[in-house]
């Protein structure tokens, strides 16, 4: 098999995600306990709905976080919050630089409309170095680990699913896209990544 593609997710891949730091920061803004936070955004459906697409915009998505939250956070202020869970990753960027002088790269997260307009500030090495192949699953009207989404999003590659491979740190998620035909792999170190990539036949660097 000739893979032409790899598409790496990037909360817990491309970016460390610490959602316990993200709530905390909310929490110092809002006055409100992390536990409320997570019930009333993650836990109530909400954030789930908005990555699958139910929101335009990132306007309407913030009027609606912020209905759910019971508190009206600026826009600047759901940026930093954002911006405060997340750690970049070079070691990664270094891979995908030297994967995309022999494959194509992308990016695919699951995320919604604020993410995806805010994304320069919230990763600007990662919104430079995928350019328009960062992928977000709000403008495909579902979410990973949907087949569907999969197969759009080999599509929009110009790819066939069988010549994708696709990073995740869920397994459920390297399950879905395994289940349309593409190479899942589960990332736990970019050690294991290398050695796994490598054993499929894909040249790392020069």
């Amino acid at each position: 098999m000739k893979f032409t593609t790899v598409i790496f997710d990037f909360d817990g891949v491309l970016s460390a995600y610490d959602r316990p730091a993200r709530l905390a920061d909310i929490s110092r803004i809002t006055g409100l306990d992390s536990a409320t936070i997570l019930d009333r955004i993650w836990e109530s459906g909400f954030e789930d709905a908005a990555d699958s697409g139910r929101y335009q915009d990132d306007v309407s998505y913030l009027s609606a976080f912020n209905d759910h939250l019971g508190y009206q956070l600026s826009r600047d202020e759901w940026i930093a919050s954002r911006a405060a869970a997340m750690r970049h990753r070079p070691d990664m960027h270094e891979l995908v630089i030297g994967l995309r002088k022999h494959c194509g790269v992308a990016m695919l997260t699951n995320n919604g409309p604020l993410a995806k307009a805010a994304f320069d500030r919230l990763a600007p090495e990662t919104a430079e170095l995928f350019g328009d192949r960062a992928l977000f699953s709000c403008d495909f009207g579902t979410k990973k680990p949907d087949v569907k989404l999969f197969e759009q999003v080999a599509s929009r590659l110009g790819s066939s699913c069988r010549e994708c491979i696709f990073i995740d740190d869920q397994q459920r998620h390297c399950d879905g896209a395994g289940k349309t035909g593409m190479t899942g792999i589960q990332f736990t170190s970019i050690d294991d990544l290398r050695e796994r990539l490598t054993h499929l036949g894909i040249t790392l660097g020069c």
